[in-house]
């Protein structure tokens, strides 16, 4: 048996060892000690088999079994000692050695040859609908032609409707509420076990390039694992030719800011005439006004996407002049929702459902199967995570996918089906938010954590997009269509739920309808069993979020500690703390909440705090007993919380000034968590809490403060307006 057979065959044993130590000079050795292992005529060994109790590997020559332990198995020094230990012959050995010296290039070279090179072409706030492909109007010859010649996946969705949160999803396989990296900008501490799916790729052999964003939620201890990431990484600086990439390339065409000032005017003139689209040809869907304003946006957005196919093509042909085509997977995707309001931020189709397209070269089509065995051809309505995209490379480059991952791979052998796909947002930028939505074939199930957020949540940075003044200057003449009913209310419904096949744009919620009881009921203990059993750490304030990670170790491990003891009241104090955020948007009178005022965890305080105030502001009851103690509560998340619910209620002067002082001393203080979150009320109060204004924006964020910056400076704005 060649040594290239051994290192490509099946089964994969030898390959796999090596593949478990994650490391590419492990299967020169594993595949040099198969030659000398005893082989049968079938080129298996003949004997082999793991000792489960000692976790070492068993090599065989002739009938005599061997133990081998597998830091052995991966390093000459180790292995020459002890195969001199355990009596090996010294001639074996020399043997060994120089067959490894002359053939470990080969081996390498052949691993190299099996497997398929990689590229990912990732685009920035594009909803699927706006291409060619999938029905849109934009001119997108390329793309079209990709999806053609490939797999487009109808069901495609990010795990969150912006881009850091959802690329944390797909650099690690797991869902950014399972890691605590959900609100935008957030540094949250990676849990020791994961590590960017493209490290394991490298630790394989693979050169991995990533041209260039990043921006994946987590602080700077993460490793994601690229050879280069910069704006000049490209598979062409690999070391040579034979070593197999994994290239991703980051185009930024259709991003939200293309939309800002005159870069859509500048974009233009640079488009052939084919790609023009004119504002009086657009169709404006049911969720915005019909307004020139609009329609003049939504054709600007076809043409950014006319801008990306042109990069798009550039990429492809690259890849052929570089004669490697034949040798590449492509993946095409969108990283979430179109760039403008009910699109980017937003968990609707428009805001999650996402471009995915894959061309698989012939000669990979057979281990790039779909689920059903099907080849990946033509196109398929399977529901897909982008958090599944990780899983999917590593299984197409025959890596093991680690346990904790939560993703899992669409394609080749153990591709397996979704029933449904989970999709989060949480605080965007400098506005609050916690929902969650459900979508299986049919349905869009949607919970709203915080009900009293108005509709219009949009940040300041939308603020550059004219689609946001068109919807707000309706919205103020009382204009607004009822499809845009989303913009218009000022709070929200706990549930909705919409039949995204008859109903694409999302505008009759059917969450009241009896007909649909059954789907709602479904959806919403989907959701909840979901939450429970992945420990969504969203229901923790994000402040004490951050503090418990530091003490834990990070976000995960807060509901993850190692002894079972520990365990078990981590998931009591979860179920505790999942009620009482789910208790919170029901219509529950403030009495339902006034144990939990005093409860020994401050997160439920917090929760408690919300109730009892969402409970006043409903039904006018008078919430100053209950929370004016909570203004001395011994933690600050809950003291803010606290105030933040008063000033809110329009409580009597003596309580709301004291709770504007609470607010006050707060943001001034040295925690950068709470001095957002009191940051967040004090914008969030508009008028209620001008009174602190001045002192509040004399406040100097430190320099990693992007959004309190933000908050101080917009208070500084008004005041001199």
């Amino acid at each position: 048996m060649s040594v290239a057979a051994a290192a490509a065959g099946k089964p994969r044993r030898w390959k796999a060892i090596c593949e478990e130590q994650r490391s590419s000079y492990g299967l020169v050795w594993a595949t040099v000690l198969r030659q000398y292992a005893g082989e049968a005529n079938d080129g298996r060994v003949t004997k082999s088999k793991r000792n489960r109790r000692s976790h070492s590997h068993s090599v065989v020559r002739q009938d005599v079994w061997v133990q081998v332990p597998p830091p052995v198995l991966l390093f000459p020094d180790r292995l020459w000692i002890w195969g001199a230990q355990h009596a090996w012959d010294p001639m074996l050995l020399r043997t060994i050695f120089l067959t490894a010296a002359f053939t470990a290039a080969g081996v390498l070279q052949a691993a190299a040859d099996d497997r398929p090179n990689i590229l990912w072409i990732s685009a920035e706030d594009l909803s699927a609908a706006t291409i060619g492909c999938y029905g849109g109007a934009a001119h997108t010859p390329h793309l079209d032609r990709l999806a053609g010649a490939g797999l487009r996946f109808n069901a495609a969705f990010s795990a969150a409707p912006v881009c850091a949160p959802s690329r944390s999803a797909i650099i690690t396989g797991m869902m950014p509420t399972t890691l605590g990296s959900l609100s935008m900008r957030c540094k949250a501490i990676p849990p020791h076990h994961v590590v960017g799916f493209p490290q394991l790729l490298r630790d394989a052999g693979y050169f991995c390039t990533n041209n260039a964003k990043t921006d994946y939620n987590l602080d700077r201890s993460f490793a994601a694992g690229w050879n280069e990431s910069t704006g000049k990484a490209h598979w062409r600086n690999r070391p040579d030719g034979n070593t197999p990439f994994f290239a991703v390339f980051n185009l930024h065409a259709t991003h939200e800011s293309g939309l800002f000032g005159d870069k859509p005017a500048e974009l233009r003139r640079n488009l052939p005439p084919e790609a023009h689209r004119e504002a009086a040809d657009v169709a404006v869907p049911a969720y915005y006004p019909d307004t020139p304003g609009i329609r003049r946006s939504l054709a600007q957005r076809m043409e950014l996407a006319a801008a990306l196919d042109a990069d798009v093509g550039q990429l492809l042909a690259d890849l052929t002049a570089d004669g490697l085509a034949d040798d590449t997977i492509v993946f095409f995707w969108g990283d979430h929702g179109e760039g403008i309001p009910h699109g980017k931020r937003s968990l609707t189709e428009h805001g999650l459902r996402v471009p995915l397209l894959i061309h698989v070269p012939e000669r990979f089509a057979a281990r790039a199967a779909l689920p059903d065995g099907s080849a990946p051809r033509g196109q398929t309505d399977a529901l897909v995570s982008l958090m599944d995209l990780g899983p999917t490379v590593l299984q197409l480059a025959d890596i093991a996918i680690p346990e904790g991952m939560e993703g899992r791979p669409f394609l080749g052998p153990t591709a397996a089906s979704r029933d449904v796909v989970i999709a989060a947002r949480d605080r965007m930028d400098d506005t609050p938010g916690f929902g969650r939505s459900v979508r299986d074939p049919r349905f869009r199930y949607v919970r709203n954590f915080l009900p009293w957020l108005d509709g219009d949540d949009l940040p300041a940075y939308a603020d550059g997009v004219a689609i946001t003044g068109e919807l707000r200057a309706a919205r103020k003449a009382g204009t607004l269509p009822p499809g845009a009913s989303w913009f218009a209310r000022t709070s929200r419904p706990v549930e909705e739920l919409y039949d995204v096949a008859a109903d694409p744009d999302e505008v009759v919620s059917l969450a009241h309808d009896t007909r649909h009881a059954a789907d709602l009921e479904r959806l919403r203990e989907t959701l909840r069993n979901w939450m429970r059993e992945t420990k969504d750490t969203g229901i923790l304030p994000e402040p004490i979020l951050r503090r418990e990670a530091q003490e834990a170790g990070s976000e995960w491990a807060i509901f993850h500690p190692k002894a079972a003891a520990d365990a078990a009241a981590a998931q009591t104090r979860y179920d505790a703390l999942l009620a009482a955020a789910w208790d919170v948007a029901e219509t529950h009178d403030a009495a339902h909440f006034r144990d939990r005022l005093t409860d020994s965890d401050p997160a439920i305080r917090f929760w408690a705090v919300a109730g009892t105030g969402w409970a006043a502001q409903r039904g006018g009851g008078d919430p100053v007993p209950a929370l004016q103690p909570l203004l001395a509560d011994p933690d600050p998340t809950v003291r803010v919380a606290a105030a933040n619910w008063l000033v809110r209620c329009r409580t009597p002067t003596a309580a709301t000034n004291a709770a504007l002082a609470v607010l006050l001393k707060e943001a001034c203080g040295d925690d950068s968590e709470i001095r957002l979150a009191a940051l967040i009320a004090i914008d969030q109060l508009g008028d209620a809490a001008r009174t602190v204004w001045p002192e509040a924006a004399a406040i100097e964020p430190g320099k990693d403060e992007e959004y309190s910056r933000r908050l101080v400076d917009r208070l500084r704005a008004k005041l001199a307006n």
